[in-house]
């Protein structure tokens, strides 16, 4: 386990300007709005910004600030940050990242989540974090051989727990990082104090759960679901891409800086807060293209499709893939699971009665504010939620 620091070369930095300043920007199309993806006169904007106004060394300093490792678990490089609570009693928790994520998308709850609020004591509201990058993602790199689908990540973030010393602990994930959160509850169950994992929306939607009888929904659900099916039809073609042809889209994402910030700024746009016109408003400018520059500087386009082609593609076998025997004879032990769904366009009673058909958790928190990205949206309901579900040390 060797200790990290965030150093991107003077000539790393130089060569992203001059590609922004080269962009070939593509013909005149028809102005649609955001209808056929990211409109061209706001992504000159955004480039503008990036290649003139955005300060990566600042940037790197902020993330600087938090002590990062790298270590190798079962062949591969695994980065993550670890911070204790000034706390020596707090929960270890562990934060999962997804796409199109890092483990930057946390830097705003790190401070909040380690420090115990005023007269609270003994672990109850604190956290020492683990924020770990997702194999292809971040500094995780390079991914040395197949296989790295959610239960092999699963396993390898149990294991970095117990390296770290954390026989007990909790885990929380969004998108990408709920799969692994929810796999964890499985091969590592005996670890841990519970889970808690963030939806929206997009996320409910983009799985694709949608029952062939609707004989139990309401009128007002079955219309909601009908706009869930839109969205999965239209709203779904990068995973589609990703999870299909990675290397295709990988030379585009590689080569060209306007290209990566395209294809992940038209979701940021799409899983954000609705009330918030542009991704921006939602979660600033500079934490999208501190993201985005983690994306471009360790050419991660690619690798990370490359992990959600591996994820679309893995066999769902429970036992085979935990190390037990056959699955049909195998349920995991329960693990203790929260859920929070943001966003004013999920349905309670239908998001419940959808997510019943997979396994509902113990415990829903909603909130009609924020989206697919809470930790950057709204931090201080991130924040709020896990300080409830997770209260009190060893709970």
């Amino acid at each position: 386990m060797k200790q990290f620091k965030i150093q991107i070369p003077a000539h790393e930095i130089d060569d992203l300007n001059q590609r922004l300043s080269k962009t070939r920007w593509p013909g005149e199309m028809i102005n649609e709005g955001w209808k056929k993806g990211v409109p061209a006169d706001y992504l000159k904007k955004l480039v503008e910004y990036w290649q003139h106004s955005f300060d990566w060394k600042k940037q790197e300093a902020l993330l600087n600030k938090y002590p990062q490792f790298i270590t190798e678990i079962d062949g591969q490089n695994i980065h993550f940050l670890h911070v204790r609570s000034s706390d020596p009693n707090a929960t270890p928790l562990m934060l999962i990242h997804g796409w199109p994520g890092s483990f930057a998308d946390f830097v705003n709850v790190i401070e909040p989540l380690a420090t115990p609020p005023s007269g609270k004591e003994n672990g109850l509201s604190a956290f020492h974090l683990v924020i770990p990058s997702i194999p292809g993602f971040g500094f995780s790199t390079p991914v040395k051989e197949k296989g790295w689908n959610m239960f092999r990540i699963a396993a390898a973030f149990a294991s970095l727990m117990e390296q770290l010393g954390y026989t007990k602990f909790a885990v929380q994930g969004g998108d990408m990082g709920a799969g692994i959160a929810s796999i964890m509850s499985a091969v590592a169950a005996n670890k841990l104090i519970g889970t808690h994992v963030n939806t929206d929306f997009y996320s409910v939607a983009g799985l694709g759960m949608f029952p062939s009888d609707t004989s139990f929904l309401s009128g007002e659900e079955k219309l909601r679901l009908e706009r869930m099916k839109e969205y999965k039809r239209n709203g779904t073609a990068y995973l589609e891409i990703q999870s299909t042809r990675p290397q295709t889209i990988a030379y585009s994402l590689s080569d060209s800086p306007a290209g990566q910030l395209a294809w992940m700024v038209e979701k940021y746009k799409e899983w954000t807060d609705e009330d918030k016109e542009l991704p921006e408003d939602a979660m600033g400018i500079d934490h999208i293209l501190t993201n985005v520059s983690l994306y471009w500087f360790n050419t991660t386009g690619a690798s990370s499709a490359e992990a959600l082609y591996e994820n679309m593609s893995m066999a769902f076998n429970w036992g085979s893939d935990s190390g037990s025997q056959d699955s049909s004879q195998w349920t995991p032990p329960k693990v203790p699971a929260a859920m929070t769904v943001f966003g004013k366009k999920a349905d309670k009673s239908l998001f419940k009665k959808l997510l019943s058909i997979t396994g509902e958790p113990d415990h829903y928190i909603f909130h009609e504010k924020g989206g697919h990205f809470p930790a950057m949206e709204v931090p201080e309901l991130f924040v709020k939620d896990l300080r409830e579900v997770f209260g009190q040390s060893g709970s």
